[in-house]
């Protein structure tokens, strides 16, 4: 539109991500639900910035304006979703109802996609139709569905499951105030541990390991998994309980000990959307001082680094840090 940019060179703000949305009747929601993600995965000091087309805007053209932001954000969120319209069709009469995509929505993430932005992808059935434009239907996308039955909370922690994936860039975003031997020290203990998941993946995955007991300690609960020898500090799971046949993630678990006698204990965090399960144990281990959880399974959480790259990449990368 302008010929050369004028705004060229533009500065990328680190740990910042443009929304491309559609500004319907759900707009608050979702912005909400996407700071609530946010928040959680990089702390309460907000170590980020939620960029969107009609904040700080610039005195000039509107899609300069989204241009320049786009451009400096580091990452993109984009809710591809759509919305339905009634269309007839004029030899027939016939009515029917379709999805399309925003045409804001279409050109913002085309822009983003030009720029190399890395893109988080929200798309979700509207009365049981997604429609994905055939150009773009090999994305990843986060499916957010069941934000119909259980509210926007559901898209904070399927986005926040997502962020978590990216867990390897994390440990250099929280150390940028750390000298330079202790970023790497933080560095590489983070890819000695991813090295430790790869080497035991395959043993990991035939396991089905179950918390046997939990108790109250020190304000917090903590839980004990037996025959736990092939566990090691520092990994993660998903926590999920059954009820009536229906399973819902209650909560995530950390592995901070891992005893000579293949005892393990664990950490329990809360996640958004999770219910009071957690709180409900808290109260009971608090009287009781223990608790048998009830039916329940946990899912490894495998960065998506620990998928894509091989032994010799994670030991490459530990030798020269």
């Amino acid at each position: 539109m302008v010929g050369k940019c004028p705004h060229e060179p533009v500065d990328i703000i680190p740990n910042s991500y443009f929304l491309i949305q559609p500004f319907d009747s759900e707009k608050e929601k979702r912005e909400n639900a996407i700071e609530d993600a946010l928040r959680k995965f990089y702390g309460s000091n907000k170590r980020y910035e939620l960029i969107k087309s009609d904040s700080k805007i610039y005195d000039f053209g509107s899609y300069c304006d989204i241009c320049l932001k786009i451009k400096s954000s580091q990452f993109c969120i984009v809710d591809i979703s759509g919305e339905i319209h009634e269309i007839i069709d004029k030899e027939s009469g016939k009515k029917e109802t379709k999805v399309f995509l925003r045409p804001n929505v279409a050109l913002e993430l085309g822009m983003a996609y030009g720029f190399n932005k890395p893109a988080l992808i929200l798309s979700r059935k509207l009365n049981g139709k997604r429609q994905i434009p055939s150009d773009i239907e090999f994305v990843r996308y986060i499916d957010i569905s069941l934000i119909d039955f259980r509210g926007w909370s559901v898209a904070t922690q399927k986005l926040l499951d997502r962020l978590r994936e990216r867990m390897p860039f994390r440990p250099i975003k929280e150390s940028v105030d750390l000298d330079q031997i202790k970023l790497k020290q933080h560095i590489k203990k983070y890819y000695k541990t991813l090295l430790h998941l790869k080497k035991r993946l395959p043993s990991l995955y035939k396991r089905k390991f179950k918390i046997n007991q939990i108790v109250y300690r020190g304000g917090k609960l903590v839980g004990i998994i037996k025959e736990a020898k092939d566990l090691f500090e520092d990994i993660y799971f998903n926590f999920y309980v059954s009820e009536n046949e229906i399973e819902d993630l209650e909560g995530q678990l950390k592995v901070y000990h891992v005893q000579p006698n293949g005892l393990a204990q664990v950490e329990f965090y809360k996640v958004k959307g999770g219910g009071n399960y957690l709180d409900e144990v808290a109260q009971y281990c608090f009287k009781n001082d223990n608790f048998v959880p009830n039916e329940h399974r946990l899912e490894l959480i495998i960065p998506e680094v620990v998928k894509k790259i091989s032994l010799r990449g994670i030991k490459d990368l530990i030798k020269n840090i």
